[in-house]
C-alpha cells in the first residue's frame, strides 16, 4: 500500500451523507417536470419554466455521479496504488445494467404485444416503419445521439451519457494518474462551453443536441469530478469554512436559478454560460451538504423520506417514463394516478430486479476485499 501524507479520496464516510437526499431532489425535479404536462395535471404547471426542470434534475444526477465515481476511484488509489478496473466495471455492471435491460426488454415486449408504440417519434411527429434503431440505441447506450426519439426510450439519453462517462473517466485516471486527470477535467470544463457555442452556430443539428450529446454536457460530469479531486485541498483553505455556512445554500440556489433563467435572456447564453453557472451552483450545494450534514439543509437531505426516495431514484428514473407520458390521454398516464403507478413500478423494480443484484454486488465486493487482505498479509 502506498504511503501518502494526504489521502486522495475525499475525507468522508463510505456512505456519504446527504447524497441520497440530493438524489431525491434530482428525481423529484424530473418527475415534477414530466408530470406537469400529463393529461389532468394543473394547467398552470404546463409551461416551460416548470417542464424544463427535468433538465435541472438530470444536471444534479450528473454532478453527483461525477463526484461519487471519482471518490470511489480515488479510494482505490489510496488503498491499492491504482484503479482496479475489473472491480469497478463489475460493480457498475451489477448496479446499472440489470434494471436498465429489464426496463428496455419490458417496453419491447409491450411494443410487440401492441400495447405501446415505439415507432412514433416526438421530434418529427412521424411513425417509423420499425423500432429496431430505437432498440439498438437503447441497448448500446447511445440514445443521447438519437434526436428523433420515441417517448418510452427517450429518458435513456441521460443514462447513455453516464455510461459513456464510466467508459472514459476510469481509463483517464488509470493511464494518466490523478494529477493529469485533474488537468484533463479542468480542460473539459473550459472547452465544453466552447463546443456548445460551435455546435449552436455551425453544427446544423437540432438544438436538443446541446443538452444531450456527451461532448456538450461533459462539463457537468467534470464539475462533479473536480469537486471530488479538490475536496481535501479545499478543506485546508478558508473556502471550507464558507462552504459549511448556511448562506452557501442561497448562493448555490442563486447560481442555479441564474443559469437556467438565462434562457429567458437569450438561448445561446443559456447553453454557453447558463449551464456552466448552474453546474457551479450544484457543485457548491453538494459541497455544503456533504461538509455540513448537521445544518438545516443537511438535516433535510438526510430525513428518512428523502433518503428513501434517493435510494429508489434509479428505479424511479427508469419507470416514471411510461406513466408520465404527456402525449397520452389514457387513464394510466393521467395525473395524479400516473404518479402512483410510477412509484409502484419503481418499488417492484427495486425489490425484484435491483436489490438481488445489489446484494450480489455487496457480497462480491466483500469477497474481493477479503482476497486482497489475504494477498497483502
Amino acid at each position: 500500500m502506498p504511503c501518502m501524507a494526504e489521502p486522495l479520496a475525499p475525507r468522508l464516510p463510505t456512505r456519504i451523507p446527504s447524497l441520497d437526499g440530493l438524489r431525491a431532489v434530482s428525481i423529484l425535479l424530473v418527475i415534477f417536470a414530466h408530470a406537469a404536462s400529463t393529461h389532468g395535471a394543473p394547467a398552470f404547471f404546463d409551461r416551460p419554466m416548470f417542464t424544463s426542470l427535468g433538465n435541472v434534475g438530470v444536471r444534479f444526477f450528473f454532478i453527483i455521479s461525477g463526484f461519487l465515481i471519482t471518490a470511489l476511484l480515488l479510494r482505490d488509489f489510496d488503498r491499492y496504488g491504482n484503479i482496479r478496473l475489473k472491480t469497478f466495471y463489475g460493480r457498475r455492471t451489477l448496479r446499472i445494467l440489470p434494471a436498465a435491460f429489464f426496463y428496455i426488454a419490458t417496453m419491447w415486449v409491450l411494443y410487440l404485444a401492441g400495447i405501446l408504440d415505439l415507432r412514433f417519434h416526438l421530434e418529427s411527429r412521424t411513425q417509423a416503419s420499425t423500432a429496431i434503431p430505437d432498440l439498438i440505441h437503447a441497448l448500446t447506450f447511445t440514445a443521447n445521439y438519437q434526436h428523433d426519439y420515441n417517448w418510452y426510450y427517450n429518458h435513456l439519453w441521460s443514462l447513455s451519457v453516464e455510461e459513456q462517462f464510466y467508459i472514459l473517466w476510469p481509463f483517464v485516471l488509470f493511464f494518466f494518474g490523478v494529477r493529469r486527470g485533474l488537468w484533463s477535467v479542468a480542460a473539459v470544463m473550459i472547452l465544453a462551453p466552447v463546443v456548445r457555442l460551435l455546435m449552436y452556430r455551425y453544427g446544423g443539428g437540432p438544438e436538443i443536441a446541446l443538452s444531450r450529446e456527451f461532448q456538450a454536457v461533459a462539463d457537468a460530469l467534470g464539475t462533479g469530478c473536480l469537486t471530488a479531486l479538490l475536496h481535501n485541498r479545499l478543506s485546508h483553505t478558508v473556502w471550507a469554512a464558507h462552504l459549511r455556512k448556511p448562506h452557501t445554500v442561497v448562493v448555490a440556489a442563486a447560481l442555479i436559478a441564474l443559469g437556467y433563467g438565462a434562457v429567458y435572456v437569450a438561448r445561446p447564453l443559456a447553453y454557453i454560460v447558463g449551464q456552466t453557472l448552474a453546474n457551479v451552483g450544484i457543485a457548491i450545494l453538494l459541497q455544503h451538504l456533504v461538509r455540513a450534514p448537521e445544518g438545516w439543509a443537511g438535516r433535510l437531505m438526510n430525513t428518512r423520506l428523502l433518503s428513501s426516495i434517493g435510494v429508489l431514484s434509479y428505479s424511479l428514473y427508469l419507470w416514471q417514463q411510461p406513466f408520465l407520458n404527456f402525449h397520452s390521454t389514457n387513464w394510466v398516464s393521467a395525473f395524479p394516478q400516473n404518479i402512483v403507478f410510477a412509484v409502484a413500478a419503481a418499488l417492484a423494480s427495486y425489490t425484484f430486479v435491483e436489490r438481488p443484484f445489489l446484494i450480489l454486488k455487496d457480497r462480491w465486493q466483500a469477497r474481493d476485499a477479503t482476497l486482497k487482505k489475504r494477498a497483502a498479509g
